[in-house]
Formats: C-alpha cells, sequence, structure tokens
C-alpha cells in the first residue's frame, strides 16, 4: 500500500503524517507533497516530531504535487477539503481515491500546532494498513 499525505504547504501536516506512518508502519510506503509547497518544512514540526522521537522520518523539505506521485499511490490523504478540489481540478485522478481528514492548518493564529498534531497522530493511528 502506497498512501501520498496532502496539505497546502507540506510544511507541517502532510510531513507529520508522513513521518509518524514512516515510523509506526515501515511496510507502509508513503509520501507527502503539497498544493502550494512552502519552501521549508515548520520548525514547530521539527520540535514535535523530535519530541516524538519521529524526526529522523521527516523530509529535509517540502515537494509539489505530481501527477506521478498521485498515479504511484494507492490512497491520497488531503488535509482540507479545498486540497481535493485542487487535486481534482488539475490532475486526472479518480475521486474515490481522495480521503481527507478535515485537519486545520496551523499556520492559522487560532490553530495550535500540538492540537493538530494529536488529530494527525490519531487518525495516523486509524488507518487501515494491510
Amino acid at each position: 500500500m502506497k498512501i501520498l499525505f496532502v496539505c497546502t504547504g507540506n510544511s507541517f501536516r502532510s510531513p507529520v503524517a508522513e513521518a509518524l506512518t514512516k515510523k509506526s508502519h515501515p511496510q507502509t510506503k508513503v509520501e507527502s507533497a503539497g498544493v502550494s509547497p512552502a519552501n521549508k518544512i515548520a520548525n514547530n514540526a521539527k520540535k514535535i516530531l523530535k519530541k516524538e522521537k519521529a524526526l529522523k522520518y521527516l523530509k529535509s523539505s517540502p515537494e509539489p504535487i505530481t501527477q506521478d506521485k498521485l498515479n504511484q499511490a494507492d490512497i491520497v490523504i488531503v488535509m482540507e477539503k479545498d486540497h481535493k478540489a485542487s487535486i481534482l481540478n488539475k490532475y486526472q485522478i479518480q475521486e474515490n481515491k481522495i480521503k481527507n481528514w478535515n485537519i486545520k492548518d496551523p499556520i492559522n493564529p487560532n490553530v495550535k500546532s500540538e492540537q493538530v498534531f494529536q488529530k494527525i497522530k490519531e487518525q495516523v493511528e486509524k488507518i487501515d494498513y494491510p
């Protein structure tokens, strides 16, 4: 099984989901990408993953979505409905291959990174791994 996690900048939510999945399910192939990639991984993502002993699984820099990444994925997990809409608008993919976790972006000052991390961690644990 191969999972592609997608968020806006590929700087916090999707790379955190990727790192946690790599740590907990090393047999699962996993990548992450952004609809509009940031310049770097968020510092708060690094701090939180260091505490979780998952920093070594964190990618070095954000990456964009590509048709190839979408083609290779068995499931695409987006963090917001807008990500799904963007993917369906720009790429060829079956809509039923995309799942939405509905997790808000911690770039928003009203959204706490730790709460976002906990939601991601809970969702990663719920994935039906083979």
